[in-house]
C-alpha cells in the first residue's frame, strides 16, 4: 500500500531488458543493465550486470556478462566475469569461461571450459570480421599455463 523510498531507488537500478520469445534480434547488443532473454538473437550480446537466458531462448552469439542464468540453447562463446549457472535445460555449443560455475543435473555443453581464473573482458569494440575467444580456444596458452609456466621460470 505504502512504497518505501529505499524500494524506489533499488528498483530504478535494477533495470532489465526483456527479448520475448516473440522477439528476434540480429547483431551486437550492448546493455548495462540486467538482460533477459526469451526470444532469439543472432550476433553478440554484452551486458556489465546480469544474464538470463530462458529455457525456450535461441542464441547465436558470442556471450559476455558479469553474471549468468542460462537455461536455454546458446551456440557461441560465453564469457562470465563471476557466477555461470546452467540450469537443467541448458544446451552451449562453445567455450566457456567462468569464474564460479554452477551446473544442475542434465545441462548440456560442447567445448572448452575454464574456471576459477579471473575473467578479462573482451576490448570494447573488436574488429569486424574478428572473433574475441577466450585464450584457450584461440590455440594460444592459457591463463594458467602462462601463469604455471612463469612459475616454473623462477
Amino acid at each position: 500500500m505504502f512504497k518505501n523510498e529505499r524500494d524506489t531507488t533499488t528498483v530504478a537500478h535494477e533495470t532489465e531488458t526483456v527479448i520475448a520469445p516473440s522477439v528476434r534480434v540480429e547483431g551486437d547488443f550492448v546493455s548495462e543493465g540486467n538482460v533477459r532473454i526469451e526470444g532469439e538473437v543472432k550476433g553478440s550480446i554484452a551486458t556489465e550486470r546480469d544474464l538470463i537466458v530462458g529455457e525456450n531462448a535461441k542464441i547465436t552469439a558470442g556471450i559476455q556478462a558479469r553474471n549468468a542464468v542460462i537455461a536455454g540453447e546458446l551456440h557461441g562463446n560465453l564469457r562470465v566475469f563471476d557466477r555461470l549457472e546452467l540450469a537443467s535445460t541448458a544446451r552451449i555449443y562453445g567455450d566457456i569461461q567462468s569464474k564460479v560455475l554452477s551446473v544442475a543435473p542434465g545441462a548440456m555443453m560442447k567445448g572448452q571450459l575454464v574456471i576459477g581464473l579471473e575473467v578479462e573482458a573482451m576490448e570494447k569494440s573488436p574488429a569486424k570480421g574478428t572473433e574475441e575467444r577466450p585464450p584457450v580456444a584461440r590455440g594460444t596458452k592459457s591463463v594458467r599455463e602462462q601463469k604455471i609456466e612463469e612459475l616454473l621460470q623462477q
